[in-house]
């Protein structure tokens, strides 16, 4: 029993070791991701070419797919598409992230500039408010990341288990996961050489979609880290000893919001295309997903497989969603802290001041999904009853 608790102590104490190779203390919360999106090969790709290369390769690889299936009018080349989605919408956040580079490399040093000169200042609540969201981005970062890479193996490995059972059964099927297109021939061994390719390139675009989805949701909870660290700052700005100072923390904390607001605005301008895309891409999946759930009850494997992708499609959603609304709710108390600072024993212009920064912080900060959909819980309910409604309305048809 020791010997047993001994060793799950050592493996823990492993584990905690290698995840300490991936932080960065130039990134106090950002660098795991920074890390995944080096993997990627998109942080960084303005400067190694290397990267940057094997990026764009990987991109016109996936669009090879599409001129493929457009040519030679494939059914089965649409289905594997449908059926490997994520990986598509990887390209499509790494041509936005590319694309928008300078602006996302500018948003992160903002984050973790503010965090090194907090963590630097030392105070004791402030640190306990970075703390906090650093270990909840943390647990939510490597409990996906774990998840992603299951899924991973499980889709790079199919072709390899069906094509053993194609050769044992004397079938000459050989299955691709990425149909792009290459120089060889359909049967090994350029089929091997083809799924080589596959494989290297679907864990490049997997990296890219395991960092830019947690990066958004890190990003989103230092938001609302930084939000709690501007209400204790209002709350505790003016010194009824020294009038001055009193009016120059005021203007320091209307300094700092404005810049919050300003770099939130940036974020959301930089994740409303990628998310209206994913929104729709996932409206279309929850409803084929019913489809197959409704039409195909008796087929156990595609239930099981229907059903699976439906809850992590509408986890993966909720994930987004419940941490840009907890951004709005705590932007809409950062208000309540200059209230609750000593400013009624200060003169008439000072409370005027308080006054006005008591409006000003009242800003909500909201993020979009494409021109129309506000990424809140309300939002979310909405998509749940528009697939309950889907659902009840399919199971009806076909009953």
């Amino acid at each position: 029993m020791v010997l047993g608790f001994r060793n799950l102590t050592k493996c823990h104490f492993s584990i905690s070791k290698l995840l300490n190779l991936i932080e960065d203390p130039r990134y106090p919360c950002l660098g795991p991701h920074i890390w995944m999106l080096n993997l990627g090969c998109l942080w960084n790709s303005k400067i190694n070419k290397f990267k940057k290369f094997t990026l764009y390769f990987a991109i016109c690889f996936f669009i090879s797919q599409y001129v493929k299936c457009v040519i030679k009018h494939k059914p089965s080349g649409l289905k594997l598409i449908l059926r490997h989605t994520s990986f598509h919408l990887g390209i499509v956040k790494a041509c936005f992230f590319l694309k928008n580079y300078k602006k996302w490399e500018n948003l992160i040093d903002y984050i973790s500039t503010i965090e090194r000169n907090q963590i630097a200042e030392g105070n004791i609540d402030k640190m306990r408010i970075i703390t906090e969201y650093i270990k909840r981005d943390r647990r939510i970062t490597y409990f996906f990341w774990a998840l992603g890479f299951i899924a991973i193996l499980g889709i790079f490995t199919e072709p390899y288990l069906l094509n053993e059972k194609a050769i044992n059964g004397t079938a000459g099927v050989y299955v691709n996961v990425i149909d792009g297109y290459i120089p060889y021939g359909v049967e090994p061994p350029g089929y091997y050489i083809a799924m080589f390719i596959q494989t290297v390139l679907g864990f490049i675009v997997s990296a890219v979609v395991l960092g830019w989805d947690t990066l958004v949701c890190a990003i989103m909870i230092c938001l609302c880290g930084q939000l709690k660290i501007m209400r204790w700052n209002c709350a505790n700005m003016i010194d009824v000893n020294d009038t001055e100072k009193s009016r120059s923390n005021i203007a320091e904390c209307h300094r700092k919001h404005v810049t919050l607001v300003m770099y939130q605005r940036l974020f959301n301008s930089l994740i409303s295309p990628p998310m209206f895309i994913y929104l729709i891409v996932v409206s279309i999946y929850l409803g084929i997903s019913i489809m197959e759930i409704v039409k195909l009850a008796d087929d156990l494997n595609t239930l099981i497989s229907s059903f699976v992708y439906l809850c992590a499609s509408l986890t993966q959603l909720l994930l987004f969603y419940w941490h840009s609304n907890d951004v709005d709710l705590q932007s809409t108390l950062v208000s309540y802290g200059v209230f609750e600072s000593d400013w009624v024993g200060m003169d008439v212009r000072c409370q005027r001041e308080v006054i006005l920064l008591g409006y000003t912080t009242r800003t909500r900060l909201v993020f979009n999904a494409g021109p129309f959909n506000e990424m809140t819980l309300a939002t979310f309910i909405g998509i749940l009853r528009l697939t309950y409604s889907l659902f009840t309305l399919l199971n009806s048809t076909s009953g």
